[in-house]
């Protein structure tokens, strides 16, 4: 189990550098990150992960109070 942890810390250190996060924005960018997204938003999970998300994403935009609740009152409602 020590290496495991070893191996998710030089990971975690990776993903959280400028480097790290600079690779993972181009392979997300790219046409396999894309096709790697929507197979994961596909599943059960990426689509529990994508209400979360875009929920989350919701506060960051410059929308109308009431269209945001119409979008996260749709959410709600949407659980698989």
């Amino acid at each position: 189990m020590v290496q495991l942890d070893c191996m998710q810390g030089m990971i975690a250190g990776y993903a959280t550098s400028p480097k790290g996060q600079e690779t993972i924005r181009k392979f997300l960018a790219s046409p396999e990150g894309q096709k790697t997204i929507d197979s994961y938003l596909a599943t059960p999970e990426g689509k529990k992960m994508g209400r979360l998300l875009l929920g989350k994403a919701l506060d960051g935009l410059d929308l109308p109070v009431p269209v945001k609740d119409q979008i996260r009152t749709a959410l709600a409602g949407s659980a698989d």
